[in-house]
């Protein structure tokens, strides 16, 4: 299947300029169209090229031991209902290492806590690996989470790696070269109004906020009372995104009355590798994961 065209994207997905970046690069690294989240592909001769060069620059030279996997949207699971799991951009997978990337175009999308949150649940579900993570920014003021057991972290900013881009995609095909360039537009335009450059490429307005959390509560409403299982359409720009929506309709429900029918509604994400079954929306079928709502005999909080 052929890489999708980046105006095309840009007019068919409501996506704010992180995630429309992110979508363009990692449609470079695999050579294809988007993967679903968390499904794991060899990344393409260009992409594995990149990616060495990008750990190159992280961590200074090593010997790759084998051609890795590639991961977009890295599912690192909560350990308990009341956390919210992370989500990492990437992830690049060896049988001894794991190296995480996240990416920011936006400085005030980075959130405290957040890197040192992957670095806890990486070694909860993967304690057998060496954890390395590189954060990918604008420049950005910030303090880097404390190493531990071994693990390494990398500040790279997006000027940095332009030469690494220009090196893997400025001589590919056609496509490859239409969304390198659309890549570099877009990451040149940090710090602009994201809206007002989203018109200028595809003629297309920026939307009304969209009150998913709202819908989100109404149908665990409609499923205290019914009990019929729902899954919520809402085309999240990321995992990590959805995850912040689980908790927060978590959270809203174990604050209502003890003894409310809602209570015993539990909101959780299904995944097309590990939940079984197929997706209930569009969202689910292009993503592999959906926010549903189930009602359980016991309070689910």
């Amino acid at each position: 299947m052929a890489i999708e065209d980046p105006h095309h994207l840009l007019g068919r997905l409501r996506l704010g300029r992180e995630e429309y970046c992110q979508r363009l690069l990692t449609m470079l690294i695999v050579g294809g169209p988007y993967p679903r989240w968390n499904s794991r592909t060899r990344p393409s001769p260009r992409g594995a090229g990149f990616l060495r060069s990008l750990d190159e620059l992280s961590f200074g030279r090593s010997e790759w031991s084998g051609q890795p996997l590639f991961v977009d949207e890295f599912e690192l699971r909560s350990r308990h209902d009341d956390e919210q799991g992370g989500a990492p951009d990437y992830a690049v997978l060896w049988h001894d290492r794991l190296w995480l990337i996240e990416l920011k175009t936006e400085s005030s999308s980075h959130r405290r806590g957040q890197l040192s949150g992957y670095y806890t649940l990486a070694a909860h579900h993967h304690p057998s690996l060496a954890v390395d993570l590189t954060y990918l920014t604008p420049a950005l003021t910030f303090t880097p989470p404390t190493s531990q057991n071994g693990t390494r972290f990398a500040h790279v900013t997006w000027p940095q790696i332009f030469p690494l881009l220009d090196e893997a995609w400025g001589k590919g095909t056609d496509m490859e070269r239409h969304v390198h360039t659309t890549l570099l537009a877009a990451l040149k335009s940090i710090g602009s109004d994201w809206s007002g450059w989203r018109a200028q490429q595809v003629g297309v307005r920026s939307d009304e906020p969209l009150t998913v959390e709202n819908t989100a509560m109404a149908m665990a409403e409609a499923t205290a009372r019914d009990g019929r299982q729902r899954a919520v359409d809402h085309p999240a720009a990321d995992l990590d995104q959805l995850q912040r929506l689980r908790l927060a309709l978590r959270q809203t429900i174990c604050t209502s009355p003890a003894q409310a029918p809602l209570r015993h509604v539990r909101p959780w994400l299904w995944s097309a590798t590990t939940s079984g079954g197929d997706a209930l929306t569009a969202s689910g079928r292009d993503t592999g994961f959906e926010l549903r709502l189930s009602r359980y005999q016991k309070p689910a909080c």
